[in-house]
């Protein structure tokens, strides 16, 4: 009885993210690969991602993501039949990124050593013979000294906020939002979850499956975020939408 061919890049990939119960959206989030390249990745359809160095490039960094050797699956797809052998240019670029770093002279470790040993003991006053402390500043009396504390910054309440905006899952996806260039939500929003985020200036928008939500922008309806299964990324002022690019 013939045994079974084992399984080739694509199925091995799939398995690789299915065991670690991660879905095609979470896995574009995190590396910051596209939902379709990394479906084109698993289903073996390489000729829809580009040229062929591209390939490679997303077959090492989607196999060292899932804890694959990243050289064995470029090598397996370097195997297959109608993959060209790499060009001399492509070849060197690899052996210069995987060539060791010569190895520093003993003389100029000891040198480094000793001279970050001499900015210490300058530090601790240990060369200029400096073994007393400094005096301490003279204290006024009848005088308050003390700093005032540092006002701390007031929340954007519905009164001060310029850009209100209010995301609804419609199924569960990755969402983060900074405010005011302040992150103030990264996580999962799970179907039916509501939450709403107020800024002066500007709210930052990035969700997994631009699919899954739909906004009201400052009390309008703003719609889906984006086509489903696609990462999007937006930014709004108080007049709407804002051009980042």
């Amino acid at each position: 009885m013939a045994t079974a061919a084992p399984p080739s890049i694509g199925p091995k990939l799939r398995k690789a993210r299915i065991d670690r119960s991660l879905s095609i959206e979470e896995t574009a989030w995190r590396t910051r690969i596209r939902p379709d390249t990394l479906r084109a990745l698993e289903d073996e359809e390489f000729d829809t991602i580009g040229h062929q160095a591209n390939v490679r490039t997303h077959l090492c960094s989607y196999a060292r993501f899932l804890g694959m050797d990243p050289s064995s699956v470029a090598e397996e797809y370097e195997s297959r039949d109608d993959v060209e052998p790499q060009s001399p240019i492509e070849e060197l670029d690899k052996k210069n990124k995987g060539a060791q770093k010569p190895r520093r002279p003993k003389w100029l470790i000891a040198a480094i050593v000793s001279g970050a040993g001499l900015i210490a003991a300058a530090a601790l006053g240990v060369l200029g013979g400096q073994t007393e402390k400094p005096a301490s500043a003279p204290v006024v009396l009848g005088t308050h000294a003390t700093k005032p504390a540092p006002a701390k910054p007031q929340p954007v309440t519905a009164a001060t906020a310029r850009v209100t905006l209010e995301i609804t899952a419609t199924s569960g996806t990755r969402v983060s939002v900074i405010a005011d260039g302040k992150k103030v939500y990264d996580g999962m929003l799970a179907a039916g979850e509501h939450r709403t985020f107020r800024a002066r200036s500007s709210i930052d928008v990035v969700a997994a499956d631009g699919g899954t939500i739909r906004m009201m922008l400052n009390g309008k309806d703003a719609g889906t975020a984006g086509p489903s299964g696609e990462v999007f990324r937006a930014r709004y002022g108080p007049h709407g939408r804002v051009d980042t690019a």
